[in-house]
């Protein structure tokens, strides 16, 4: 179960840029990272994932034995327990005495980490790690890969801010790249800005504005992150990790909006987007400043945007992509809505990729971040936008070097032509600091868009900004 993430590193240096103070009444207070490093150790919130990861890495301390009786206590029935034996014993003689070293993503399910033995020069650890969320919470996904400290090709690792900008527009036929900061005034600014403006298929980045709905709706008293969603058969959404949970699983709101974000969970989302209600979720995407709101609105859920992908001829789904607002809220009421959820179709339309699909620009995204941001400081809206958008950093060499880092990403995908959306969206902040973004969106017609072609240019330009 090992194999490379990527290339090496060699860091260059960029000029240092005096850091821009908020001067407006907007003041918020010091900031505390999410996941905290205390006496040498990173502080993560008990869960099913977080326990379980918890105790792999205590099994890999050096003359440690792990027993038969361990891994059952511990895995799924489904998997090999002789197997796992043998895997954590090759994990322990590769990484012995191992310890976290960075975190990419912690939610209730699943966990992703960089693990090291103290002063050996060998490859990291690139663990994940997922359970169950309800029963015996065992472990039912374990993968330990090789990374060598970056995830830039060598090609990239001395590309300007400028030139990083340049070489992500050619990587799919219709880019849009926003590299900025949220200023003083909750304003977008440009640092280095390709097609910005352009609206282009965000994939599972709409779900900032369903998260935004969660938070206004917590502020309004019309939520509380402490209520409870059972899971309902009427949501279960495609892919979406929870499915294995039984039936009425209760989960608190605020578990829901970490899975929503952290992992993008797509059941997770639909629960929220019922919650919240699609006459909340529209006014959000007017609220939060999209330039072209009937891009988004109404805003779709999960199994409803891929009804249009799967349940309807394509001429029939394109009169609701090119029709009027009246039109799509009444093909919505009567077409998609009494389907339910979706599980599949006889058909797959992947033009609608790129073109049927969620759209919004960079620049709307930003603004949705600068919407978010300004949530009550301390509050309990505040405290769940946090968690969730600060669930997941999509790479390693990232959360260590601000104090906060919000992120959301998606893609889209075919069978026969790979990725035809692909995007990213971070916020990275410093206290006392206006926050930097950098928001990524590569679309294609016909597919082909090379994650780790993207990832590469993208972990360069994160490097920079952490160098400004």
């Amino acid at each position: 179960m090992k194999r490379i993430l990527l290339a090496l590193l060699a860091l260059a240096a960029i000029p240092a840029a005096q850091a821009q103070l908020f001067v407006d009444s907007f003041d918020p207070p010091s900031i505390t990272p999410q996941f905290p490093f205390v006496a040498g150790a990173y502080q993560l919130p008990p869960g099913p994932a977080v326990d379980q990861l918890q105790w792999l890495v205590s099994e890999l301390a050096a003359g440690e034995t792990t027993t038969l009786a361990e891994v059952s206590a511990h895995f799924d029935p489904s998997f090999n327990y002789p197997g796992m034996v043998s895997f954590i014993n090759q994990v322990r003689s590769e990484h012995p005495n191992a310890r976290i070293s960075d975190v990419v993503t912690v939610t209730p399910v699943t966990t992703v980490v960089v693990i090291d033995s103290p002063g050996d020069p060998s490859p990291s650890g690139y663990m994940i790690v997922g359970a169950h969320y309800t029963g015996a919470k065992k472990i039912v996904e374990v993968y330990v890969f090789d990374y060598f400290g970056s995830v830039q090709y060598p090609a990239d690792q001395t590309l300007t801010m400028a030139q990083a900008a340049t070489k992500f527009a050619t990587l799919s036929s219709a880019p849009s790249l926003l590299v900025g900061r949220i200023n003083s005034a909750n304003q977008c600014t440009t640092i280095q800005d390709r097609n910005a403006n352009t609206p282009r298929a965000t994939a599972s980045i709409f779900k900032t504005w369903v998260l935004g709905g969660v938070g206004q709706s917590i502020v309004e008293g019309t939520l509380s992150s402490t209520e409870i969603l059972p899971m309902v058969a009427s949501e279960l959404a495609p892919g979406g990790t929870i499915n294995s949970e039984p039936l009425n699983t209760p989960f608190p709101l605020s578990d829901l909006a970490t899975l929503m974000m952290g992992i993008s969970d797509n059941t997770a989302t639909d629960l929220l987007h019922e919650r919240v209600g699609r006459t909340r979720l529209d006014q959000i995407v007017t609220e939060y400043g999209v330039a072209q709101p009937n891009l988004l609105q109404p805003l779709l859920g999960i199994s409803e945007q891929f009804h249009l992908f799967l349940s309807f001829p394509l001429a029939q789904a394109l009169t609701y992509v090119n029709g009027t607002q009246p039109f799509k809220y009444q093909f919505l009421h009567d077409n998609i809505e009494p389907l339910g959820p979706n599980n599949g179709g006889p058909y797959f339309h992947e033009s609608l990729l790129t073109s049927g699909t969620w759209r919004a620009s960079p620049f709307d995204i930003c603004r949705a971040f600068a919407k978010l941001r300004r949530l009550p400081q301390g509050s309990e809206a505040f405290k769940t936008v946090d968690a969730a958008l600060g669930a997941g950093a999509a790479q390693p060499e990232v959360r260590d070097r601000w104090d906060r880092v919000w992120y959301k990403g998606g893609d889209l995908t075919s069978g026969a032509n790979g990725k035809h959306v692909l995007t990213h969206a971070w916020m990275l902040e410093n206290a006392g600091e206006d926050p930097y973004v950098l928001i990524a969106m590569s679309n294609s017609n016909t597919g082909g868009i090379d994650e780790y072609n993207v990832q590469s240019v993208t972990g360069r330009m994160l490097e920079l900004l952490s160098q400004r």
